[in-house]
């Protein structure tokens, strides 16, 4: 049997797909899968042992390309797409880009989401659908309703795969700034590139100084590429009394999960290395602020439970190895990008160092003891 699965979302939303890789991987034993994912989120899922290939089609017109070779790209990759002959093509998104490619790859079952009282074309692309709906339920068990029958016997895990490579990259990079392991290593990952989710850049560099004064450990800080993130990690190094290792984005997404691999404790805001250092059993803090900890808390790999690991919404939440921080307000979660569409979160500025920094301690201890 061949299956396409269909994710076209960003770097968590795809590393959270692996779970429903692995049940259909182990609920049709002879399958041949592959994903399909925007460009550059290929590292989430590649490597995954239940997968044979992952594709990251363009669906944009390249800069100095003209509307015939674009037009022309398109229907090479359509045609190409159909000749796989694919029997199950499964789109995990809501969204009508994933509906329309699996429809056009001629697959005689479709699976997909649809919202309450979708329009009929939307209907018509699917054989059989189920209604999108995100409340309480946590984004990577959200997709295995379409490997029914599935039954995780040793859990539901989040899978990322790096190399050795990836991992040896990670640590020339660390000898080249001086660290060789003398001391443990917390990967501190302070900022998204949703403002809104980030926590204050004075708080941030406190609570660096006081993982490298007060627990004795060296922080390996990392950013995304873009230009505001870079700008605002040299803020907040600006601010610190201590001298971090300055990673900030020459890793690639396989490389960031060697450092999480490699470090005792992972610290940082609501964003896709905090779901990935969870994948490979590192122990996570996590500032949350309007963000959903039901939907998208770090996953503690091998949950085997029927309820939500998260059974909260705001508070201090503890699952397994990892840590979750959250006002405990009325209006937490709002799922707004910021209060009143400010960009700017009340409930992540308020939140001080002297609560945070106590469960990191706790959690960094507690990893010590284990390694």
């Amino acid at each position: 049997m061949k299956i396409l699965v269909i994710k076209f979302r960003n770097i968590g939303d795809v590393l959270l797909t692996s779970p429903l890789i692995t049940a259909l991987a182990q609920t049709y034993t002879d399958a041949d899968i592959t994903a399909m994912v925007n460009p550059g989120m290929e590292d989430m899922l590649s490597g995954h042992p239940g997968l044979n290939e992952v594709l990251a089609p363009d669906p944009f017109r390249g800069e100095n390309e003209s509307r015939l070779r674009f037009g022309l790209r398109a229907m090479r990759f359509f045609r190409d797409l159909r000749r796989r002959r694919f029997d199950l093509v499964i789109n995990t998104t809501e969204g009508d880009r994933g509906l329309l490619y699996g429809y056009l790859s001629g697959a005689p079952q479709r699976y997909g989401y649809l919202k309450e009282k979708d329009k009929a074309w939307r209907r018509r692309l699917l054989t059989r659908s189920w209604i999108w709906r995100a409340e309480k339920t946590h984004a990577a068990v959200r997709n295995l309703v379409f490997a029914e029958g599935y039954e995780a016997r040793n859990g539901v895990s989040v899978t990322l795969a790096f190399s050795a490579d990836d991992a040896a990259a990670v640590n020339n990079v660390l000898a080249a700034q001086g660290y060789h392991g003398d001391r443990p290593l917390v990967h501190v990952h302070p900022l998204s590139r949703w403002q809104f989710k980030c926590w204050e850049d004075d708080k941030m560099a406190a609570a660096i100084d006081t993982i490298q004064q007060e627990l004795g450990a060296a922080v390996a800080l990392t950013c995304g590429p873009d230009r505001k993130e870079h700008d605002r990690l040299e803020r907040i190094l600006a601010q610190c009394k201590t001298q971090p290792v300055n990673i900030n984005s020459q890793l690639s997404l396989k490389q960031v999960a060697a450092l999480s691999a490699r470090s005792v404790l992972y610290f940082g805001v609501d964003t896709a290395p905090m779901h990935m250092a969870a994948a490979v059993n590192t122990p996570v803090v996590a500032l949350f602020g309007p963000t959903s900890a039901a939907q998208w808390g770090p996953w503690p790999n091998g949950w085997n439970q029927p309820e939500n690991p998260y059974a909260d919404d705001g508070g201090v939440q503890r699952v397994g190895a990892h840590t979750l921080i959250q006002k405990k307000w009325d209006c937490v979660p709002c799922q707004r990008d910021g209060c009143d569409g400010s960009k700017r979160s009340r409930c992540l500025e308020e939140t001080d160092v002297g609560e945070v920094m106590p469960l990191v301690k706790k959690v960094f201890e507690s990893a010590l003891d284990r390694v």
